[in-house]
């Protein structure tokens, strides 16, 4: 088929503006060793480990992958084999059913396929085309009968423009008839970061100029990581459009769309003959520089956001196994749908033995375990009849952890009942929300068409926003540690802007939605969407069902700041802390409150700037068009020992050494900047210039005149 001139005009753009040559980065990276960070190593081992289940295995690829080691086991090239299955070539035709190209794209769960938006941009594109499976050469050197199957856009269909990439429903029996899609198989797709690193070789299978399933297996170099793409040196040609790339454990990296052909001192595009190209000529003919790929972690990122919540694709971002097929008498390998203790369950067929296979994930660094429990005889499944299903929740491919959708229903905001400030007590065991000083209130978003109003209230939440830096003020929640619920792990985060107030008080996507596509490289975009009110904290209910509502309703924008990802996930700053506080509640069934927000820094903060160690002034830092705050605070409110009366703790955490030289600020940091503090509520008061009430009259931190209390485990803590 012909690539649009747009389609390669983008890519050319997005080159320019990486800033790197792809012949002279081909060159530096050589062919190994690959620099890897321990970190980066310690990544790679977790999601290998997780898809070959062999420590062995994973230790033994990883260094080769490191050394640019091409030897490997024999059984890659079986595992290729399977992993080609899926992959068809796409025949496209007008309405008339005239031929006018060819594509390739792979199924990526039940019932669906993908390729590229130039391939498909709209249902009508895919209602008369057809897909070819396996359109291949045998072992003898003929061709193969390919196996045609019909597109089913009226079932499912979605594209997204910017990311070159479709998805259509395939028909579940093939055009001939007595053929089931199923027996191909997919390709899961994985949405973890870190997937492959640059010098690495990748492999891309694909159905060039419409010819005889192809795959590229030298030459084929993994370069760089720029936004939602990947660019590797890869002998690609027309018709590849839509052709997965693997890493060498044949996870999908990327699909494939375009490239950056070479050109004259004219800029003109050349063919492989040296000669002048022009667009009534097919791709194939393209001498291409290097190939561009959208990155999968990309694809499935918009797919939760997007269509996360339609049952159709679901079962591709919870990355359900496909089926296995291999030769006669040897054991067979069938998925079934999740149960409770583990994901990927399977069957086993061995002989007139059947075995329920379920993975039993243990919290230990490189360890999987797997018990098999063989069926009872009335349970096994007869000969050509469905798979066994075992009932139970759904659990996450990644994690093995019971994982549920986060829903909100933003019809029924109004009737939030929000923060209670008697949650606790009423009295002297009231707390209410803390207030704005008359200089900041300039600053305070307030709710439309309710002139002076400025609390957004949530399920067991409440939040007032700076309409200048769009993020909270603050944000306050009751916890209730005698009605949390167990909901399971959430599938993803699906966050939304309030339509109370403004849209341009508010950061949504445009800035975080980066960060969830991100592999090898954050450093396009490393932070993470950091809740203020965790949904742990807000999920607690008289039901299930209604603690999960509540702990949804935590994925508000307005409940989002921008955290550097380590700080954001380090189990001894932010989410160690949170940990703690909430476990305080939930031992002895309290109820408690959780206060907390960022610190605004700089010309914003109407009171100058935070000190630091060098004396000099400095102001938050900017990110993206955004001013990150260094600094968040926390309050935990709960009973004193004898019930009468309210005791507080107050903490100051720290990302400002992560993100000063953002904006290439260059201080010296000393030790402190990295720490956690318990601080004084007094203290507190002076940095955000919130007015806490009594709050400081009930704060547990001893001897507040000497200033924070460094925070190195948990036993530092007072309260």
């Amino acid at each position: 088929m012909l690539i649009k001139p747009t389609l390669i005009a983008n890519s050319e753009q997005r080159l320019k503006q990486a800033n790197f040559s792809p012949a002279e980065l081909n060159r530096k990276l050589g062919d190994g060793p690959i620099k890897m960070s321990v970190e980066r190593k310690q990544l790679r081992q977790r999601q290998l480990l997780e898809q070959t289940d062999n420590p062995a295995m994973v230790q033994l690829g990883l260094e080769r992958i490191i050394q640019g080691n091409d030897l490997d086991s024999i059984n890659y090239l079986a595992k290729g084999m399977q992993a080609s299955r899926p992959i068809c070539r796409i025949q496209l035709k007008d309405t008339r059913g005239n031929l006018v190209g060819y594509a390739s794209g792979f199924l990526i769960g039940p019932g669906l396929l993908m390729t590229n938006h130039h391939v498909f941009g709209k249902p009508a594109d895919a209602t008369t085309s057809i897909a070819d499976f396996d359109y291949e050469l045998d072992i003898q050197g003929m061709e193969r009968t390919p196996v045609r199957f019909g597109f089913q856009p009226e079932k499912f269909f979605y594209t997204n423009d910017r990311l070159d990439y479709s998805i259509v429903a395939v028909a579940p029996t093939s055009q001939a008839g007595g053929r089931d899609l199923a027996e191909w198989g997919w390709l899961p797709l994985s949405g973890e970061p870190g997937k492959g690193d640059p010098g690495e070789y990748l492999t891309i299978i694909q159905h060039p100029g419409g010819q005889p399933k192809q795959v590229c297996v030298r030459e084929n170099k993994l370069l760089k990581y720029v936004g939602d793409f990947v660019w590797y040196m890869t002998d690609t040609n027309g018709g590849s459009s839509g052709s997965p790339a693997f890493n060498r454990f044949w996870q999908v990296i990327a699909l494939h769309h375009s490239g950056v052909p070479k050109k004259d001192s004219q800029g003109r595009t050349l063919t492989k003959d040296g000669k002048v190209w022009d667009a009534s000529m097919d791709e194939t003919l393209i001498d291409w520089e290097a190939n561009e790929g959208t990155r999968i972690s990309s694809i499935v990122a918009d797919l939760k956001v997007a269509v996360g919540s339609n049952p159709v694709i679901k079962p591709v971002l919870d990355q359900v196994a496909p089926p296995v097929a291999v030769p006669a008498g040897e054991k067979s390998v069938v998925p079934i749908e999740p149960v409770l203790f583990g994901s990927g369950a399977w069957l086993e067929q061995t002989g007139d033995a059947t075995s329920l296979v379920v993975p039993i994930r243990v919290p230990m660094p490189l360890i999987k375990r797997q018990v098999v429990v063989p069926l009872p005889s009335a349970a096994a499944a007869a000969p050509g009849q469905p798979p066994i299903v075992a009932a139970g929740p759904r659990v996450g491919a990644a994690t093995g952890m019971v994982m549920e959708a986060v829903h909100i229903d933003q019809s029924t905001l109004g009737s939030r009942p929000g923060y209670k400030p008697n949650f606790i007590g009423s009295g002297k065991l009231s707390v209410p929300l803390p207030k704005i000083p008359a200089g900041l209130k300039s600053k305070v978003a307030t709710l439309k068409g309710k002139s002076g109003q400025s609390e957004l209230k949530y399920f067991n939440y409440s939040v007032v926003m700076n309409k200048e830096r769009k993020f909270a003020f603050f944000s306050c929640v009751n916890i209730d540690g005698a009605k949390q619920q167990d909901v399971g792990k959430r599938e993803g985060d699906r966050w939304l802007r309030d339509p109370r107030i403004d849209e341009a008080f508010q950061i949504g996507d445009e800035f975080y939605k980066k960060q969830a596509t991100l592999e090898a490289d954050r450093s396009a975009n490393p932070f993470d969407r950091g809740h203020l009110v965790r949904r742990l904290d807000a999920t607690w209910g008289d039901t299930v069902d209604d603690a999960k509502a509540h702990g949804d309703d935590s994925f508000h924008f307005t409940n989002c700041s921008p955290q550097f990802f380590s700080f954001n996930q380090g189990k001894q700053l932010w989410a160690g802390l949170e940990d703690y506080t909430r476990d305080v509640l939930l031992k002895n069934e309290e109820k408690g409150i959780v206060m907390n927000g960022p610190v605004f820094d700089g010309p914003d903060a109407d009171g100058g700037d935070l000190p630091n160690p060098s004396g000099r002034p400095h102001k938050d830092p900017s990110f993206g068009g955004v001013q990150i705050p260094k600094y968040f605070w926390k309050i935990l409110i709960t009973k004193d020992d004898d019930d009468s009366g309210l005791k507080a703790a107050a903490f100051l955490m720290s990302q400002r050494d992560l993100i000063m030289d953002i904006d290439r600020i260059q201080e010296k940091l000393s030790e402190a900047d990295v720490k956690v503090f318990q601080v004084s509520i007094a203290d507190l008061t002076k940095l955000t210039k919130l007015d806490f009430g009594n709050l400081d009259s009930v704060d547990t931190h001893e001897a507040t005149a000497v200033g924070p209390r460094r925070i190195e485990t948990f036993d530092d803590i007072r309260i």
